[in-house]
């Protein structure tokens, strides 16, 4: 009880400084002419982007557990959904605990190797927000010089051909540890290399329909900021919303670092601060309308 409430004070003081920087008089002044000029068609479109996107991670999640690649069932969309609704309820990533439970729940998956599964996704979605945020720095002119571009096209190549060799890397060193009895028979993934492959592909595409998301819901609020400056924004901010440092509800750290990369790129403050809040909003409300339903739902028992 000590435990959670220290959590929920953190968690309430990161989420009070993120406020504290990013709001000011002109910002609150500024979202309410936003509130009464918004799009809100197109905000509601950007929240039933959040369906795509989920089952997009339940479909990765169906090549890495089962290594086919067939659409995923109604069950590993679910999970998918719950997954994604309890990493914002949870304070410091603890949703991701939730995860190895409901497969096995579900599906009867031993808890090491959905663990290993979910940290192999994890793995991937680092590397390539990593890669779409050095891309996008690199194509909006953040590099400044010749020099320091080239730098951000480099590092960006290289964060985008990581996950390649995150497979080619497991599938040469599993055997290898397994022999020296210092990995159990499925501790790590096991399926094939072109479902891994393909897990790579599709982890592309979550974060660029992620971006989409972004873009639709910077326009619905303003025309400050353009496609790939929104892109760079959300990258910025997915990165900061993987770190163990979150505030309540997910508000805090992703929005100052989606705030801090616009602004980088030249946007106004009071601009970036309403564009950060209604992308908040928009992936919260996905989150809460899709995966908070589907959460308070009972479980289906474990096959056996």
């Amino acid at each position: 009880m000590k435990k959670r409430m220290a959590s929920l004070l953190i968690g309430a003081a990161i989420t009070a400084a993120a406020l504290w920087l990013l709001i000011t008089p002109e910002v609150l002044k500024d979202m309410r002419m936003v509130a009464a000029a918004a799009n809100w068609w197109m905000l509601a479109v950007a929240v039933l982007i959040n369906p795509a996107i989920q089952w997009l991670r339940a479909w990765r999640f169906e090549m890495l557990t089962h290594g086919t690649l067939s659409a995923p069932d109604a069950r590993l969309v679910r999970i998918a959904f719950q997954l994604n609704f309890l990493n914002f309820v949870l304070p410091f990533r603890l949703g991701e605990l939730g995860y190895p439970v409901l497969m096995q729940r579900a599906y009867g998956e031993p808890l090491i190797r959905s663990a290993g599964i979910l940290l192999l996704a994890r793995l991937f979605d680092l590397c390539t927000v990593a890669a779409i945020l050095l891309g996008t720095a690199a194509l909006i002119g953040l590099g400044f010089t010749r020099q320091t571009t080239l730098v951000l096209w480099v590092l960006a190549a290289a964060f985008a051909l990581a996950p390649f060799g995150l497979v080619l890397g497991g599938r040469v060193a599993t055997p290898i540890l397994k022999r020296l009895r210092l990995l159990r028979d499925g501790a790590l993934p096991g399926t094939s290399r072109k479902a891994q492959l393909a897990a790579v592909g599709v982890s592309f595409a979550i974060w660029f329909v992620f971006g989409g998301m972004a873009t639709l819901t910077a326009e619905a609020v303003g025309d400050a900021i353009s496609p790939a400056v929104a892109l760079l924004g959300t990258s910025a901010g997915n990165l900061a919303f993987a770190l163990p440092i979150n505030g309540i509800a997910g508000l805090g750290p992703a929005q100052a670092a989606f705030v801090a990369a616009v602004t980088r790129a030249g946007v106004a403050w009071n601009e970036a601060v309403v564009a950060a809040l209604a992308l908040y909003l928009v992936t919260l409300s996905g989150a809460v309308l899709f995966g908070g339903t589907l959460t308070g739902l009972p479980g289906r028992p474990q096959p056996g």
